[in-house]
């Protein structure tokens, strides 16, 4: 009994309120939708959203921006690279050297990532192809116990290039020195 004239307090103070601040009672009840409030997610939060930072270019040097997705594996981080920047960062002066093409990426057991791509990854030429190449290897090696990139074409290793020549080795950041971002102030 003592909760329902608490309850009858309550309703009673809040018509009170409502009829001191001009708003008129209503006959029936209306449904008021309300605004749902929203937190961004960060890397391991309770959502399982992943903020990934994906590696593009502005000028000659690389440049990292974040993207958020549901899986941090290798293909997803490739696939939000390959995606290209956005319209907001090419407003920015960012664009890519990585050409518009499938690729799919595998862990190797040594630690690293396995590219594999077809003709067009070998159609890149000039400046772009180092920029290209380093695009991969940053954002691929963002990823935990990812230490090095592989680059295969038509299931054959090929050669890369790097700071120092081309080389069929695996690569890491440290061959793209020359275009690394600009350190953070």
């Amino acid at each position: 009994m003592r909760g329902r004239r608490t309850t009858a307090a309550w309703v009673a103070a809040l018509v009170a309120g409502l009829a001191g601040c001009g708003v008129d009672a209503q006959e029936e009840p209306t449904t008021v939708a309300l605004p749902v409030a929203t937190t961004p997610t960060t890397a391991g939060s309770s959502s399982g959203a992943f903020v990934l930072r994906v590696y593009f270019v502005r000028g000659n040097r690389l440049v990292a921006v974040t993207r958020r997705t549901d899986t941090a594996t290798p293909q997803t981080t490739l696939d939000q690279l390959v995606s290209g920047p956005r319209r907001s960062e090419v407003a920015d002066e960012v664009r890519t050297a990585v050409a518009p093409q499938d690729l799919a990426a595998t862990p190797d057991p040594a630690g690293g990532v396995v590219v594999a791509a077809g003709r067009d990854f070998t159609n890149v030429g000039g400046a772009n192809q180092l920029l290209a190449v380093a695009q991969l290897v940053w954002t691929l090696t963002e990823l935990r116990g990812v230490e090095h990139v592989r680059f295969t074409v038509e299931g054959q290793q090929v050669e890369v290039p790097t700071d120092e020549g081309l080389t069929h080795e695996p690569v890491d950041r440290d061959d793209y020195a020359s275009v690394a971002p600009p350190a953070d102030p």
